[in-house]
């Protein structure tokens, strides 16, 4: 029986849980890091390590509170 009410199927259910949501959590800091970490002067790189390191909710925070990089000038 593929989902009956033995142990092992109910861990596998609990692994596949588990692996989706850090699939989601690295999902949500890619997205935190793209749109809003690059165009500010943190960067997608920081962005991405304080997302991981913290959360996506406080890598967002983090990188709200960069300037924002000025369109003609580069670093």
């Amino acid at each position: 029986m593929l989902l009956g009410n033995d142990i092992y199927s109910q861990n596998l259910v609990m692994n596949y849980f588990w692996i989706m949501a850090i699939v989601l959590y690295f999902a949500l800091t890619h997205v935190v890091a793209l749109y809003v970490g690059k165009p500010r002067r943190i960067g997608y790189g920081r962005t991405v390590f304080w997302s991981i390191l913290l959360s996506p909710l406080v890598g967002w925070i983090i990188a709200l509170t960069s300037p924002r990089i000025e369109s003609g000038k580069t670093e």
